[in-house]
């Protein structure tokens, strides 16, 4: 489940543009790919997807222990493996655009 809290953890978050035809296809594929690959790599927490309202973008919300935790999985871990089957589901769907930026959460406004 994920947590937002300031200073917890590390977040990435990727953004894809894709036909609105394949928005749940694209979602599914890459859910399936971070469940069977990511959710082994130590730091792992969690992963959330957001589909846009109008189907055309997807929002991945990735959290680790610390960058370092994101950055140590490697080749050895199976990365290289994972992010190769993530690919091939980005071009199955077509996505075209994908842009990924890392993040601290610096602040959190909460209902009391």
């Amino acid at each position: 489940m994920p947590r937002i809290k300031e200073n917890e953890f590390f977040t990435v978050m990727v953004e894809f543009e894709v036909d609105p035809t394949y928005q749940q296809a694209l979602i599914d594929g890459i859910a399936d790919q971070v469940e069977q690959h990511f959710t082994h790599f130590t730091g792992f927490v969690s992963a959330s997807f957001h589909a846009s309202e109008n189907g055309s973008r997807v929002v991945n919300y990735g959290q680790w222990l610390s960058k370092e935790a994101w950055e140590s999985s490697s080749p050895a871990t199976g990365f290289d493996i994972a992010k190769a089957s993530i690919a091939e589901v980005i071009k199955r769907c077509g996505a075209r655009t994908v842009e990924v930026d890392t993040f601290q959460v610096t602040r959190v406004i909460e209902k009391t």
